[in-house]
């Protein structure tokens, strides 16, 4: 019988307690990821995931130019939803270091969860090859030729011809699908608008080609593709009606079937400078009789067009909570009126008002995330708006919006609500209608 002053038990007991420290503050809660936005994020359980998307290179890099002002990320890390928190010190674990790193720089993709493997579909998106990029880096003929630069930075995208690769979160690696798929795929795109059924069908609206899609043609697409995650098959639905070319439009699926398009841009011809769509209308898609319908909103104030927001159905499945975006591109980014949004689909005409929340406000935001846990919506990370100078910086933090109140609040327990009453009903009173001349950049996107 060890006694408890003997010294090999102490020994040992000391090892046990910092190998739990280690493991702590290593595994859990210690890494801290940089500031992005384009990146995908998706709920597995306790667990939200992050996904790739474009970093800010520091002003100190010498390879930053006014061509190259960000680098795309392979990262894979989650979100520890399982215990309290707070969003001064959230709880991430990096994935990178295993096989759960991507195979390619990604952003603006699509990532959906489900499936009869309840397995992570990420669609699209853009795909750098970073090994060769950052050969590219170290090549002064490359960096000291603006011209060769831009052609050897085009020829590092497009790094597979694969339209979605799947995740296994058990096994923490990435696979493409190889033989057994049928049907035809559609052409590589990103910024499409995606969303995966009950029964495993992921259905792709929209899209676009560019650039960073290894396209000198800006293209933008009003196709709808359906992937059947159970029988790996394409199929193009054809239906009458279909809405025009269209990017960056944030999907809704209603626990009826039918899939809400909102905001985003679109394009008359290839080539062609895109638009902002108006938020006013709305095209939807029935899931159950595959036609094309439109919808237009009720309003009594301005309510600016935008893309790079985010759109969530609350829980009450009556309820679309729509945070932040943008009306213009590239450096300039220009907050939108109102930023915060509720559309009420309860009835029709479908309803805005604006969302009158309380608690410290996040920057505004761009290309983010929302995600709904419970009665929190996470928001994560994103380009930081301004109506005055470039958009240069990048959120490397979270937000919690406890929509049981519509309240801002910084610490997560999971299931608790800080909220004094339940979730009122969304108000009608209009937003503040400025009377200002609306003045969009359009620019490709």
């Amino acid at each position: 019988m060890y006694s408890l002053w003997n010294p090999k038990l102490k020994l040992l007991i000391k090892i046990i307690f910092f190998v739990i420290v280690f493991i702590r503050n290593n595994v859990a809660g210690n890494f801290i990821p940089e500031g992005r936005a384009g990146q995908e994020a998706i709920l597995i359980g306790t667990q939200l995931y992050f996904m790739g998307g474009s970093r800010t290179i520091p002003s100190s890099n010498p390879i930053k130019s006014n061509i190259r002002s960000y680098n795309l990320s392979d990262e894979v890390f989650f979100l520890d939803l399982s215990n309290t928190f707070s969003t001064n010190n959230p709880p991430f674990v990096d994935l990178s270091d295993a096989g759960a790193r991507m195979k390619f720089g990604n952003e603006k993709g699509s990532a959906v969860f489900g499936g009869p493997n309840q397995e992570v579909y990420l669609v699209g998106g853009t795909q750098q090859n970073l090994a060769l990029l950052n050969k590219d880096d170290q090549n002064i003929t490359i960096t000291s030729n603006q011209t060769l630069m831009i052609e050897e930075i085009f020829n590092t995208y497009n790094a597979t011809d694969q339209m979605i690769f799947r995740y296994r979160p058990a096994s923490r690696n990435w696979s493409p699908f190889g033989q057994g798929v049928s049907g035809t795929q559609p052409t590589r795109r990103r910024s499409t608008s995606t969303v995966i059924d009950q029964k495993g069908i992921i259905y792709i609206f929209g899209g676009r080609i560019e650039f960073d899609m290894f396209s000198h043609t800006l293209i933008l697409y009003n196709e709808l593709y359906t992937f059947d995650t159970t029988l790996t098959k394409w199929d193009k639905i054809d239906a009458v009606n279909a809405p025009s070319a269209r990017s960056h439009t944030t999907p809704i699926l209603l626990p009826s079937g039918k899939i809400l398009y909102i905001g985003g841009v679109t394009q008359s011809a290839p080539g062609i400078t895109t638009n902002l769509l108006p938020m006013t209308e709305i095209p939807v898609f029935d899931t159950i009789s595959s036609t094309w319908s439109s919808k237009t909103t009720s309003t009594s104030f301005l309510v600016q067009p935008r893309v790079g927001h985010t759109a969530t159905l609350a829980p009450d499945n009556k309820t679309i909570i729509i945070i932040g975006g943008t009306t213009s591109y590239q450096l300039n980014q220009t907050i939108p009126i109102p930023n915060y949004l509720i559309l009420n689909v309860a009835t029709e005409p479908y309803q805005y008002s604006e969302l009158k929340s309380s608690g410290n406000q996040p920057p505004p935001l761009s290309f983010h995330t929302s995600t709904l846990y419970r009665n929190y919506i996470i928001v994560a990370f994103g380009n930081i708006t301004n109506d005055a100078l470039p958009s240069y910086e990048t959120s490397p933090n979270i937000y919690l919006l406890d929509v049981n109140c519509f309240a801002w609040v910084n610490s997560f327990s999971s299931g608790n609500s800080s909220c004094p009453t339940p979730l009122p009903s969304p108000s009608s009173t209009p937003g503040p209608n400025t009377g200002l001349a609306i003045s969009i950049i359009l620019a490709g996107f």
